[in-house]
């Protein structure tokens, strides 16, 4: 019976010594296997750091070319803004008024026509004085073939109480002389040759007197008479007023002021007067306004 019991002491350690091995060795599992997850959840974390590090990284380059780009789209406009200002700049302004003037007739037979008719005219190149002073001597002066520009000067005379002086040529212009449509008429001839300059008869009397010098006449083929022009040259202006007016068909100045410009060149440019044939019913408002613009009273 102690034998058998002996036997049940034994098998009961040995059982016991088991027991305690198995959970030995499970503790070791469980403490291996939590071992394991943890380095598995650090190498987790570790790649989800290093991932967004990487992803700020690629963000910040992709944003640095794109600031890069921008500033150098920036530069580029300026550069390309400063060069178009300076390409401006040095644009001649008169370029415009150069063309304009430029423009020629519209058509070849109202450009050629003196009956006090012309092409369309380039823009007044008169300046308006500075106001005269009171007590001024003033002439009107005309030259007319059909008598649209002598009605005119007659009526500015009498308002102004000046001076007239017919510009009269010593061969007066016939009917024929006057044929624009003839290129071997007389006005056609003096026309074609910028030298010709028709004798005039009689002269004004002591220009000197006079400060102020109304210029009347047609406009033919775009310009002044040639009577005109033998006129201009047979006097000095110098520091004298003129003030043109010129009857027309529709063609207005054409080169007419350059013209007188050109052949009274110290003589002081007042503001023109355009009068479409005789002036019709609209004249004496119109000389009104005019020598208002003129300082002429």
């Amino acid at each position: 019976m102690a034998h058998g019991n002996e036997q049940m002491d034994v098998l009961d350690e040995k059982s016991s010594t088991e027991v305690g091995n198995k959970m030995k060795r499970i503790g070791m599992i469980l403490l291996t296997s939590m071992m394991i997850l943890s380095l598995g959840a650090c190498a987790g974390g570790n790649e989800s750091a290093g991932n967004g590090s990487n992803a700020e990284s690629a963000q910040n380059s992709a944003v640095q070319p794109r600031a890069s780009e921008e500033s150098k789209t920036s530069e580029e406009s300026k550069v390309s803004e400063e060069s178009k200002t300076s390409e401006e700049s040095e644009m001649p302004e008169s370029a415009q008024d150069q063309n304009a003037a430029e423009t020629p007739s519209e058509t070849e037979a109202e450009s050629r026509q003196p009956s006090e008719t012309a092409n369309e005219p380039a823009d007044s190149i008169a300046s308006s004085p500075e106001q005269e002073p009171e007590g001024s001597k003033i002439l009107v002066a005309y030259f007319s073939a059909t008598n649209n520009t002598e009605g005119v000067a007659q009526k500015l005379a009498d308002g102004l109480g000046a001076d007239l002086y017919e510009i009269t040529p010593e061969q007066p212009y016939t009917d024929e002389d006057l044929d624009y449509g003839n290129s071997g008429s007389r006005s056609s001839a003096e026309m074609d040759d910028p030298s010709a300059r028709p004798a005039i008869s009689g002269s004004v009397e002591n220009m000197e007197q006079y400060d102020v010098i109304f210029i009347g006449y047609p406009n033919w083929w775009a310009s002044i008479p040639m009577p005109i022009a033998s006129f201009l040259e047979e006097y000095d202006f110098s520091g004298k007023t003129i003030i043109p007016f010129c009857s027309h068909g529709g063609g207005r100045f054409g080169q007419s002021l350059t013209a007188i410009t050109k052949l009274a060149p110290d003589a002081v440019m007042g503001e023109p007067l355009s009068i479409h044939y005789s002036g019709g019913s609209s004249l004496p408002d119109d000389i009104a306004a005019w020598l208002e613009t003129n300082s002429i009273k």
